[in-house]
């Protein structure tokens, strides 16, 4: 049974009050309103006409509407509400640079259906996207973002012989940026979440008092009908092979991101949570699928699930579904307010380009903290720093790859797209040799033993992930304090890692070690002899992933797993 956080208002089961409903449902729609930023973003690199991006966002603000609301009823049934995925923005910008609107359709269809497939397999992949490939994956995401930061501010004369920077516009979108900044620094609670749409406004006030946008260039805003029907444009499916690789790529890269947010959802509900319930992770995984793949075959962009909604849902307490269900309704219903979405289009180029500056920054930072959150050993190093250091040089002088322009390997070689294929290639190949073991014999007084600094020396040799190697420390000292009492003799322990769980096994002369499944009572440690024993093996059994007691060889065994 899980046990119920003492922060929980209303669990995932659990139904607030309607006014609760109202305000939290809104509250998670506006972040994802916040985030219909990056379809803009998408729409100008594209410089699309006013009409198409126009669908493109009532489009794909519909359909993540309806995912959101299908996902909490339907999928994994947690608090999940999807806004536009960041991580195919540059990969939607280049196939929709070669191959038009039906090339992005393509590539969404592709990848939607490859995140369905491999949903169900999510457990198995994890070897394949360890913490330092998805965090070079972020990384570049990052540095292929900030070229397009330019957009609006740096011109490129006729003759190409100098570069014109357009002095109010850099300053409109340094302005942008130092508010967003601020703003994600110094507010409080669930003020920081709309720090970007103050970047926004501060810009938009700014390039209005400069003269360089005024509020009648909306994008014919002012034309647009207070209520009308979703705009659609279906683009048509355009075949490329070399989005399928981009497809492929980016589909898996995008499941282990997203099982990030499932599992932080789920854990929400449960403060003993120890490891997720893979049906609904692969549920969830699979209706995000579906949404991407429905979202491009009508001309939208791809769905992913906001770990900003996650934070959300953590500061209120609040992890119902129906929530979710609210949101989505929202999020629908403004897919019927065309002037709202007008509004949004009518970003000036300065303003994008500062809030596409602070994402690329933001991603740069996030990826770094994910490729190194676990110890760095030399293997690591190189699946880290090898992918990256190719992605910027590539990048960089583009020379590189103008011979495969027009090819299937265009997109493949794309920096960001190329530099995680290295990182798993790299990751498979450093994967020869990983499993560790380490054999150790405690005589004596074994509760003495410092185990911090056995499982710090053994994490740094192995890369092993940092809260793994703090628990199994505490863990293994409460255990040596448990069969010291109890041992006749040495206490033999092997410590194995594999990457995936790191093992415990120690073996000892003595009575067997009892395992209770529930605490023991005040009764239990007064009168049974071995009634500390056991509360010290409950509370070890609480700090694993997995425990058991056996015997083998007239010896006692326990093992224990951390999951990493």
């Amino acid at each position: 049974m899980a046990k119920r956080p003492g922060n929980l208002q209303y669990a995932n089961d659990e139904t607030p009050p309607p006014l609760s409903i109202g305000i939290l449902a809104f509250q998670h729609s506006a972040i994802v309103l916040i985030n219909l930023f990056y379809v803009v973003i998408i729409t100008k690199s594209l410089n699309l006409s006013a009409a198409d991006q126009f669908a493109m966002l009532s489009t794909t603000l519909l359909v993540l509407g309806i995912g959101t609301a299908l996902q909490a009823k339907l999928g994994s049934g947690l608090l999940i509400v999807f806004h536009p995925n960041p991580i195919y923005i540059p990969l939607i910008v280049a196939a929709g640079l070669t191959q038009g609107a039906g090339g992005i359709a393509f590539l969404l269809v592709c990848a939607g259906l490859v995140q369905f497939v491999f949903g169900s397999l999510v457990r198995r992949l994890r070897v394949f996207f360890p913490p330092e490939v998805c965090g070079v994956v972020v990384i570049m995401l990052g540095v292929s973002l900030l070229p397009g930061t330019l957009r609006g501010i740096v011109t490129q004369s006729v003759d190409k012989a100098f570069l014109h920077v357009d002095t109010a516009g850099l300053i409109v979108a340094l302005v942008t940026l130092a508010v967003a900044s601020a703003g994600s620094v110094w507010l409080k609670g669930m003020a920081r979440f709309f720090s970007l749409l103050l970047g926004c406004v501060a810009g938009m006030i700014l390039a209005w008092a400069l003269g360089i946008w005024h509020l009648g260039a909306m994008n014919a805003g002012s034309a647009l009908p207070t209520v009308a029907l979703p705009s659609i444009h279906l683009p048509g499916i355009t075949f490329d092979a070399g989005l399928i690789y981009l497809a492929v790529v980016a589909a898996l890269v995008n499941v282990v991101d997203e099982l990030g947010v499932l599992i932080g959802t789920e854990r929400l509900d449960d403060s003993d949570w120890r490891r997720p319930d893979f049906r609904k992770m692969s549920l969830g995984l699979q209706a995000s699928g579906l949404v991407t793949a429905v979202s491009g075959a009508l001309g939208g962009v791809a769905a992913g699930m906001s770990s900003a909604n996650l934070s959300l849902a953590y500061a209120t307490g609040v992890t119902s579904r129906i929530v979710a269900m609210a949101a989505g309704a929202i999020l629908i219903a403004v897919a019927f307010v065309p002037v709202a979405l007008g509004h949004v289009l009518s970003l000036p180029d300065a303003v994008v380009a500062g809030i596409l500056f602070y994402a690329a920054c933001y991603f740069i930072v996030s990826g770094a903290e994910l490729a190194l959150s676990r110890m760095l050993s030399s293997r690591r190093a190189l699946v880290i720093g090898l992918p990256v250091g190719v992605g910027i040089l590539m990048q960089s002088v583009p020379a590189l790859t103008t011979s495969f322009s027009g090819t299937s390997l265009e997109h493949v070689l794309a920096p960001m797209t190329f530099a995680t294929i290295v990182a798993i290639v790299l990751n498979i190949i450093m994967r020869i040799g990983i499993r560790q073991k380490e054999t150790m014999v405690f005589a004596g007084d074994a509760g003495s033993v410092d185990t911090t600094e056995i499982l710090g020396n053994l994490g740094e040799r192995w890369g092993m992930h940092r809260q793994t190697g703090t628990r199994a420390a505490a863990t293994m000292s409460e255990m040596l304090e448990v069969l010291g009492a109890v041992a006749d003799g040495p206490i033999d322990c092997i410590i194995a890692y594999n990457e995936l769980a790191l093992t415990l096994t120690f073996s000892y002369d003595g009575p067997p070690l009892v395992v209770p499944a529930t605490a023991p009572t005040a009764e239990d440690l007064a009168d049974a002899p071995d009634g500390v024993m056991q509360m010290g093996a409950w509370i070890v059994r609480k700090l694993t992933d997995y425990m058991r007691a056996t015997s083998s060889g007239g010896r006692q065994q326990v093992h224990m797993a951390f999951e990493c």
